[in-house]
């Protein structure tokens, strides 16, 4: 059993009452993964909802080319995976370990379970849905309507909230819907401006408001 006050850790569980996390404490069940290591595959059957409480988990689509899209990447704290458990269809991505991850998993016919006997639990699914449905609105203006240079400029932002985004061209690549090398010029021109500086696997920034500056232009 796990008990209340690990399960308060994570937002999804936060404001629910010691009854509640009692109850969800006695069905979550604890999982491990290796870097790289799959959790999830897209277009397979669900098995229920993941909150990661340590490491981070990347949670993209494939194209029929081959092609990869990176939607979100998930760190401790957060969860994923919820959309298949309520509409009955199969898992929308697939979900790999970006270093160790140390999960805990609510399997789906739990889930329901206690969303009938815990309507605030049914509460805090939707506000935690609501906040993933809002980032990919974000997502999807962002590959509409900015540049590469202004994507990156927001995940660097997004990333680096002590100063180092610690991913490498490759990964930027992925999360700003572009290729390497086109992130990799993006990136050096950032650097010639004073703004990044680049280091093997992860990037400094060094003057954030400078970033900030390229998304309100």
């Amino acid at each position: 059993m796990v008990p209340p006050r690990e399960l308060r850790e994570l937002a999804f569980f936060a404001d629910l009452d010691d009854q509640t996390l009692a109850d969800v404490g006695r069905k979550v069940q604890r999982c491990e993964y290796r870097p790289g290591e799959h959790i999830l595959f897209e277009g397979e059957q669900p098995p229920g909802l993941f909150f990661v409480q340590r490491g981070r988990v990347r949670l993209s689509r494939t194209a029929p080319d081959g092609r990869e899209q990176v939607l979100a990447m998930v760190g401790a704290g957060e969860n994923f995976n919820a959309v298949p458990l309520f509409d009955d269809n199969p898992n929308p991505t697939t979900a790999r370990a970006m270093s160790p991850v140390h999960c805990l998993l609510l399997p789906r016919d739990a889930l329901l379970s206690l969303l009938h006997r815990h309507p605030d639990l049914a509460l805090a699914a939707l506000r935690e849905m609501a906040g993933q449905l809002r980032d990919l609105v974000v997502l999807v203006e962002d590959l509409a309507f900015r540049s590469v240079r202004e994507r990156l400029a927001r995940q660097l932002l997004h990333e680096a909230g002590e100063g180092a985004a610690v991913l490498t061209h490759q990964e930027l690549a992925e999360r700003t819907g572009t290729v390497r090398e086109i992130a990799g010029r993006a990136l050096r021109q950032l650097a010639q401006e004073g703004l990044v500086r680049l280091e093997r696997g992860r990037v400094i920034v060094l003057d954030r408001a400078g970033l900030a500056r390229l998304l309100d232009g």
